[in-house]
């Protein structure tokens, strides 16, 4: 009978038990990997204690268990949830997301004290992640430490600046609606300051929101925090406050701030029909005159500005050109104009002034004549005390008869105005 040698039966043995020990431990770990990934798809809170069944050990799906749980907003699932991160932060003490939301699921049971820890250790594990920090934070202002809580909550921002909206909000409820006291809770960060002018300007309070704007770096204004330059120029704008709203639009489109002056007075940049500035020219609706840019007939720089009417009769259809201009309230202006026209219109065309609030009437022009040169006209307005913004426009007088029609060509250039004292 023939047997084996005993060495090569041990050999044998030995190959076996480890196929049989790596069998075991791949078994094993295809159930981990298996419920790990099904925890982080679940879409539901029976799925996810289901996986919890499969594989108790493995944190995700404890924690997967536990978010679902709190949803229920239920005692029962209150305490299921609690208990579901007990066991992931036990099972994954240094997991900060798991010790983040153990912290929320204390606070949420009104253990202010253990969620206070649990807080402290999720920033001990990951002392630079914004989440975290804005978690904490949030944390903190609730339980009326508001001024530690904002310390978290900048340094947050810093991380994520998109935290910042919220954050302003925070800010100006946290203060009691206390411009002063919300200033102080967003520090020097520009863009909690940046968010929190947006806030306060739409509250009302515009003397803090162009004060906070002022201080944001100029680099900032015109990248990262151009839109929120832009909304608060136009709060500042329907306001009344025509100089502020120049301050701050310029800034953001890095365009020279200059009150009392027109903006592309030569007419040197193509006139946008969509997505201007406040403070650039504008056209209005209609179809008549074509308007474009003329670089043969000019009196100075490259360009003049072209209308070319084409028998315009009806009113409604008739385009008009005009800028809102920020002023000095109380100021006598000179505005000085050069044109060239070949023109045959009833009623007449001029150009009127008036005030940007109320668009009540300041001054009107004398009618544009027909001329074979460049001509020069001027006429003089006051400004009102009680504003800083007017309304310069190229207009036709009302039609009140018959014949009502503009034929002919114009050309504009080298506008001005002159304060006069």
């Amino acid at each position: 009978m023939y047997s084996l040698p005993l060495d090569t039966l041990l050999k044998r043995l030995a190959a076996a038990a480890a196929v049989l020990l790596i069998s075991v431990f791949l078994l094993f770990g295809l159930n981990w990997g298996v419920s790990n990934s099904a925890a982080t798809r679940a879409d539901s809170r029976e799925l996810a204690e289901a996986l919890v069944g499969w594989s108790p050990s493995d944190p995700q799906t404890q924690y997967a268990a536990a978010v679902f749980a709190a949803r229920d907003q239920n005692d029962e699932g209150r305490k299921a949830s609690l208990a579901g991160f007990e066991t992931a932060v036990a099972l994954a003490p240094r997991n900060y997301l798991i010790w983040t939301e153990y912290g929320r699921a204390l606070e949420r049971a009104g253990e202010v004290g253990r969620a206070t820890l649990a807080f402290d250790r999720a920033s001990e594990l990951a002392p630079n992640y914004s989440s975290v920090a804005w978690a904490r934070g949030n944390f903190l202002v609730r339980q009326g430490r508001v001024d530690a809580g904002f310390i978290e909550i900048r340094r947050a921002i810093k991380g994520t600046p998109s935290y910042a909206a919220a954050a302003a909000q925070l800010a100006w409820v946290s203060s009691g609606l206390d411009a002063e006291r919300a200033v102080q809770f967003a520090g020097n960060d520009p863009f909690l300051g940046a968010a929190l002018s947006l806030v306060l300007a739409r509250a009302g309070d515009l003397d803090q929101a162009i004060g906070l704007w002022r201080d944001v770096p100029a680099d900032l204004r015109t990248t990262d925090l151009k839109d929120t330059g832009l909304q608060l120029a136009r709060i500042f704008y329907d306001s009344g406050r025509y100089r502020d709203a120049l301050d701050v639009e310029a800034g953001t489109l890095w365009r020279a701030v200059s009150v009392g002056s027109f903006r592309d007075p030569g007419f040197e940049e193509p006139i946008a029909t969509e997505n201007s500035g406040m403070f650039d020219w504008k056209l209005g609706g209609g179809t008549n005159p074509s308007i474009n840019l003329f670089d043969t007939v000019k009196r100075s720089g490259k360009y003049s500005l072209f209308f070319r009417f084409a028998g315009a009769g009806d009113q409604r259809s008739l385009r008009q050109l005009s800028q809102a201009i920020a002023v000095e309230p109380g100021a006598m202006y000179r505005f000085v104009y050069r044109y060239r026209a070949e023109l045959t219109t009833s009623p007449d065309i001029r150009w009127s002034v008036a005030s940007a609030g109320s668009a009540s009437a300041l001054a009107d022009g004398p009618p544009l004549r027909s001329n074979t040169d460049w001509a020069e006209e001027s006429f003089t307005f006051v400004v009102p005390p009680d504003t800083d913004g007017i309304v310069v426009t190229l207009r036709r007088d009302a039609c009140t008869g018959t014949p009502c029609r503009t034929d002919g060509n114009l050309w504009l250039d080298d506008l001005e105005l002159i304060r006069e004292n």
